[in-house]
């Protein structure tokens, strides 16, 4: 992303910050040359100087956002590593990727989080489709596209097996459309051709526009306009060829991203020259999708348009009923779409569901916006979204060291009262481990892991606060023994004499409350 560095930083400090966005080796877009650092090394560089003094630390607001997209999918965020400095800089707490039908970017995005001290949640994004609803012509969250539904998987634990079922229909969505984006980029080509024999756009242009060939329409127009610039460098002549192509033109050619909308709803959009329709292919049914995301042992969540107001979620009980048939049983919002009446009235409806609400800002254009809206910054809001994203956090904690996540494997809410697991999980989003007691979680097992978290529970309750645990907390195996499950999804457990004194005292050793 362009950065206009409203902090005062140095020369130095700026070229740390510009390669963070920078391609690497290895990816279509690297053009070669010599890197004086990888991306999360010059992101330890600038926690080192900020260490020392030489940057001015940012404020802490405790604000989160478990929705953005990076380069790996479209984004103003040229990377995942520069999205997380972005998020650092804005004083978020819990900060969280999701881009479209890959998983590509959470290894970069996990270790970037990791050196500035921000709680990572990783998820993924991809398109439903209902026929009942596209028939009817009944809009879900899509409100150009009757019948389909974008759906998230949040919490994302693992990656696919290959070969399983959501392997396989992962590969069949991303296939099918890039098809079509070849075809596109084909008759995209033959429309430039028509006007100026010199151009020539190929898909390979396309794919150097990705880090790893992860195709969207967005890419199609930006590999355009960079063409289109290269071509012609002075804007009058831009705009000569642009109005033979368009008729007039009236935007600011100055502009990437307004460039790259035009060419994207005059040339690849529908009704335009170069469109391709959408494959079938590219759009399973949410029962599919659904089981998919349960793959990568994320929690199925359904993102709310709000507005404008669909047919499908005129009315959200009806809404929320429909969605618990498909197991789905968490929304998201992006909070700057809505009002604010609309967002409580979201907000309440779920509520009343019983259902965690995240939040998040999309940044899928190359428009820079803030990392967190009006709405997100209001107490009010702020609560809910904060609780959403530490179940987010406990639930991968908890599925990655115990098997045990919110919904479990056949797609039910693990917790069949829904305020007690809502309650356990952001409980445990609250803790933070540091890393030599994650690796001790991993060779206690699993059984034990989760005794313990449900003896911290009966230990700690849940205050709405933050624990921060001193390296070296562990406990001995006569101390686990003594710890025994009464009742696991009733989170009763019981700590035989004399060994819950000794566990208290373990416990408020290395736990430190955090406001």
């Amino acid at each position: 992303m362009k950065h206009d560095y409203a902090e005062v930083f140095s020369e130095n400090v700026k070229f740390l910050i510009d390669l963070l966005g920078e391609p690497e080796e290895g990816e279509l877009n690297y053009t070669g040359g010599r890197r004086a650092l990888s991306r999360l090394e010059a992101l330890r560089e600038l926690k080192r100087l900020e260490d020392e003094g030489i940057i001015t630390p940012p404020k802490k607001h405790g604000f989160v956002n478990v929705h953005v997209h990076t380069s790996e999918s479209f984004s103003v965020f040229r990377s995942p590593a520069e999205a997380v400095w972005e998020a650092y800089r804005a004083g978020l707490e819990i900060f969280g990727i999701n881009d479209h039908y890959t998983i590509a970017g959470h290894r970069e995005f996990g270790e970037a989080c990791k050196i500035l001290g921000l709680r990572a949640v990783f998820s993924i994004e991809a398109i439903a489709m209902s026929e009942e609803a596209r028939v009817r012509g009944e809009r879900y969250n899509d409100p150009k596209n009757p019948g389909r539904i974008y759906l998230c998987g949040k919490g994302v634990i693992r990656d696919l097996e290959p070969g399983s079922p959501g392997y396989r229909l992962l590969k069949t969505m991303r296939e099918a459309l890039r098809k079509r984006y070849e075809k596109m980029t084909e008759k995209a080509n033959e429309v430039l051709k028509s006007i100026d024999s010199s151009l020539n756009l190929t898909f390979d242009d396309v794919l150097r526009c990705t880090p790893r060939g992860n195709v969207t329409e967005r890419h199609v127009a930006q590999a355009i306009a960079v063409l289109l610039r290269r071509r012609f460098p002075s804007l009058h002549d831009l705009r000569n060829f642009l109005q033979k192509l368009f008729g007039e033109v009236k935007i600011d050619l100055s502009s990437d991203e307004a460039l790259q909308d035009l060419i994207r709803n005059e040339l690849l959009k529908a009704g335009g020259p170069a469109y391709v329709e959408e494959p079938a292919e590219a759009f399973p049914s949410l029962e599919n999708l659904v089981s998919m995301f349960r793959e990568y042992g994320a929690i199925p969540t359904y993102p709310v348009l709000g507005n404008p107001i669909t047919e499908r979620e005129a009315d959200l009980n009806s809404l929320f009923d429909e969605l618990e048939g498909y197991g789905i049983f968490a929304i998201e919002v992006i909070p700057k779409r809505n009002t604010e009446d609309r967002l409580r009235e979201i907000l309440r409806a779920a509520e009343k569901r019983g259902f965690p609400v995240f939040n998040g800002t999309e940044h899928n254009t190359k428009s820079p916006q803030p990392l967190v809206d009006e709405f997100s910054r209001k107490p009010e809001f702020l609560r809910t979204f904060k609780r959403g994203a530490y179940l987010i956090l406990g639930h991968q904690f908890l599925s990655k060291h115990a098997g045990v996540g919110y919904v479990d494997p056949a797609g039910n809410l693990t917790f069949k009262d829904r305020e007690l697991g809502a309650s356990f999980f952001s409980f445990l989003g609250r803790i933070i481990f540091p890393d030599d007691v994650l690796d001790w979680f991993r060779g206690i097992g699993e059984e034990n892991t989760l005794k313990i978290a449900l003896a911290l529970y009966h230990i700690l309750g849940d205050k709405g606060c933050c624990w921060r645990v001193k390296p070296g907390f562990r406990l001995p195996s006569d101390l686990l023994d003594a710890i025994k499950i009464v009742d696991w999804k009733g989170l009763q457990v019981k700590v035989e004499d004399p060994f819950e004194e000794k566990l208290k005292e373990t416990v408020e050793a290395f736990f430190q409350e955090e406001i």
